[in-house]
């Protein structure tokens, strides 16, 4: 049978770097919420960030990763069969910029393109999906990339604010390979569907308020955690939901946490403390203090950063999202 995995992986970031000082932190709300905590609380531990320039867009990044992840594998762009993966938040609703980076990087006109639109488990999604293709014979060689430039699209008043950062990472899958899929879970929370959206709404700054207009002189939307229900479903999904859902998929395949390196979604060090705590994994591969949040971005961009240094027989990827919902893939290193 077929046992596609990761051949290549890569990953780019800005090179503007955001710390704690910036001014656009000035206007940080600390009031407590609903539940008597305050959001800018809850979202600590990021250091620094890398954000777009004025002049930069995240498409660029994301088809600098490609090339990289590509390099990797050995192959060129125009032996890739799919592409899978986000650019978020793109410039129009539809469609969305993977295209153009299909565009950029040269790809073949009968390779399809599949954006998938689940903040922030994209890329754990195109994994899963590069990987059932290939097992069933719809494709040889796969390409999955997710780009963020979501320090344009928050209000920086909001506690999670702080930690957003930009950045794109993709991977290659193909016939072999370092990284194999050996299984994957998910748990979804519909009844949380609007605890965190991204929609066109006012947003307010040190000195301005109203609806953001993007360059293209169109409204621009805006991430917004609810202060009551969002809250609510970071203390509770959020924290304990992920390491049970990891705990499960361990058990299921007989394997601990001292067999795993772990990559998760890192937007607070809190949340990453205790997720550690939970799951007591071998490796923690993050990189919230220096690239922050990179929200769907964090996950490719990590595996790439940090899968030459992997001396476990695991990996396991672990993502939240909106929706909401859970989701984790188990990798074995070959």
């Amino acid at each position: 049978m077929t046992d596609p995995g990761i051949t290549g992986t890569g990953y780019a970031v800005p090179k503007r770097v955001r710390d704690n000082t910036d001014p656009v932190y000035a206007a940080l709300d600390r009031t407590p919420g609903p539940g008597g905590v305050a959001e800018a609380d809850l979202f600590t531990g990021a250091a620094q960030r890398r954000v777009l320039d004025a002049d930069e867009e995240i498409e660029a990044f994301m088809v600098d990763a490609c090339q990289q992840a590509l390099d990797e594998a050995g192959i060129d762009a125009a032996d890739v069969d799919r592409l899978y993966g986000y650019a978020s938040v793109p410039a129009y609703y539809t469609p969305n910029s993977l295209y153009e980076v299909h565009a950029r990087l040269g790809m073949r006109e009968d390779s399809l393109v599949v954006p998938l639109n689940s903040d922030f488990s994209n890329f754990l999604l195109g994994l899963v999906h590069s990987h059932e293709a290939i097992v069933a014979g719809g494709c040889t060689h796969a390409l999955v990339v997710t780009g963020s430039n979501w320090t344009r699209h928050v209000d920086y008043r909001r506690g999670h604010a702080q930690a957003i950062g930009d950045g794109a990472g993709a991977a290659v899958l193909s016939t072999g390979g370092a990284l194999r899929l050996v299984d994957h879970d998910t748990r979804t929370f519909g009844w949380a569907y609007t605890s965190m959206t991204m929609a066109v709404r006012p947003r307010h700054a040190v000195d301005w308020a109203g609806i953001p207009v993007g360059k293209d002189g169109n409204p621009a939307p805006t991430y917004l955690l609810e202060s009551d229900s969002g809250v609510e479903v970071y203390q509770t999904i959020m924290r304990d939901g992920l390491p049970d859902l990891v705990g499960e998929l361990l058990d299921r395949n007989g394997i601990t946490g001292a067999d795993v390196s772990l990559i998760t979604h890192q937007g607070s060090r809190a949340l990453l403390d205790h997720w550690s705590a939970r799951l007591r994994p071998a490796a923690y591969l993050e990189t919230l203090e220096t690239f922050g949040n990179l929200t769907h971005s964090t996950y490719p961009v990590n595996l790439a950063l940090h899968a030459g240094a992997v001396s476990t027989p695991y990996v396991v990827i672990a993502a939240v999202g909106t929706g909401f919902h859970v989701t984790a893939v188990l990798l074995r290193v070959t």
